[in-house]
């Protein structure tokens, strides 16, 4: 199956922000939290006391608590714990944006440090590495320390998820999928695993694998943060299955938005009810005149109800505003030809032959970048198509890929 990431679904509009240059919100948050696992109560020389003291200043940096964390940090090197506080403070460096000086301050730490050839210390000090070039886009050296961290415990879930993030900057997505599902695995209550999942395949059309995703998601936590926007996703890849009562269903537990109101739209508009689609177009067309699902619905509907000439307003400021779009230009195209504008209908169907050509190639190339994690000339013939859809946003994405890739080695999907 071709993806087509141009479609203008949510899950896409999203992905943008989470594609490239560390992920944005959800993959920063799929690499923090749960970090400290066991660190502190086994790195040096086993001590219950400085255990607590670094939890403690693992948990201020968690809250955003800097002062916390540095008086933790400074009870530590108080205690001779020299080596546990330089990892804890190099973790709130790059915390706070500074992991050039965090690297620094890991390649200072004194071999002979009390704590420093512990072997769980020495796992933690490959995994804030780890995390620090990966912010700084030093692919090379990031993988180096998380695979260093994976060779040691494989069930590492805080390497797993950075690499994640990481492969998935670079649009390995094959890695990207391997390191979420291990994330998913190790950590049962963590909701945010299947919701990236959820948009990599919704974002490739494989839909019926996102729906199993985002129900895992919100399985996992019906009330997390993001709720709405996962519900939102979930039911526009439910509209692509063209399971629209499941989806008015789900669409239910929603307040509203326009987002959600769109998709409501077009679900009443599928199952026959046109005047309560009608209704909510026009509603969003009031407040956004220029919105493009909204503008292709209203001029669906009309089309429907057989008035071709009140279509042509709708389609034609949709074109207008969008003229790469496929589905408007299809549309004004049988606009044109119910009105026996026959000369005019040619022209717009011959535009959108074309824009779904262009779709199509993009499509297939995107499947090229799917089994070819190393090959950055893929992602720039991406960005050039993608600057070429009018999508400048894509073109960014695929560019950074590109370079993301050139970086150095991407992890290779089922590495031993």
């Amino acid at each position: 199956m071709t993806a087509t990431p141009l479609n203008d679904s949510r899950s896409t509009r999203l992905r943008l922000g989470c594609l490239v240059g560390g992920l944005a919100v959800l993959a920063v948050a799929l690499a923090a939290g749960g970090w400290w696992s066991g660190l502190g109560r086994r790195a040096e020389a086993g001590s219950p006391a400085n255990g607590a003291l670094a939890t403690e200043a693992w948990e201020a940096i968690d809250r955003q608590d800097a002062a916390a964390a540095r008086k933790a940090i400074r009870s530590l090197r108080e205690r001779g714990a020299a080596g546990l506080a330089g990892v804890v403070q190099a973790r709130l460096l790059v915390a706070r944006g500074f992991s050039r000086p965090a690297l620094d301050l890991l390649a200072a730490l004194p071999a002979d440090a009390p704590g420093a050839d512990d072997a769980d210390l020495s796992r933690f000090i490959h995994l804030v590495r780890g995390e620090a070039a990966y912010r700084l886009r030093l692919y090379p050296l990031a993988e180096r320390e998380l695979t260093a961290v994976l060779a040691a415990t494989p069930d590492s879930v805080d390497a797993h998820r950075l690499l994640a993030a990481m492969t998935y900057d670079a649009g390995v997505i094959p890695a990207a999928i391997e390191h979420l599902e291990a994330t998913a695995r190790l950590a049962p209550d963590d909701p945010r695993p299947h919701r990236l999942l959820g948009l990599i395949h919704n974002d490739y059309e494989r839909y019926p694998e996102a729906v199993e995703h985002y129900e895992e998601s919100l399985r996992r936590s019906p009330d997390q943060t993001d709720r709405d926007e996962v519900l939102v996703e979930l039911v526009g890849s439910l509209v692509k299955l063209h399971r629209h009562r499941e989806a008015l269903a789900e669409l239910d537990r929603l307040a509203g938005g326009d987002d959600a109101d769109l998709l409501r739209a077009e679900c009443l508009l599928a199952i026959g009810d046109r005047g309560a689609a009608r209704g909510i177009v026009n509603r969003i067309l009031e407040i956004s005149p220029d919105d493009l699902g909204a503008l292709v619905l209203e001029g669906s509907i009309d089309l429907e109800d057989g008035h071709p000439e009140a279509a042509l307003g709708a389609l034609e400021r949709g074109v207008a505003r969008y003229p790469k779009d496929y589905l408007a230009r299809l549309k004004l195209a049988q606009a044109y030809a119910g009105c026996g504008r026959e000369a005019d209908a040619d022209a717009a169907r011959a535009e959108a032959e074309r824009i779904r050509a262009l779709r199509r190639t993009f499509a297939d190339l995107h499947q090229d970048a799917w089994v070819s994690p190393g090959d950055a000339d893929v992602r720039r013939r991406l960005a050039k198509m993608a600057a070429d859809l009018d999508r400048p946003d894509l073109e960014q994405v695929w560019l950074e890929a590109a370079a993301a890739v050139e970086a150095g080695r991407m992890p290779a999907t089922n590495r031993e």
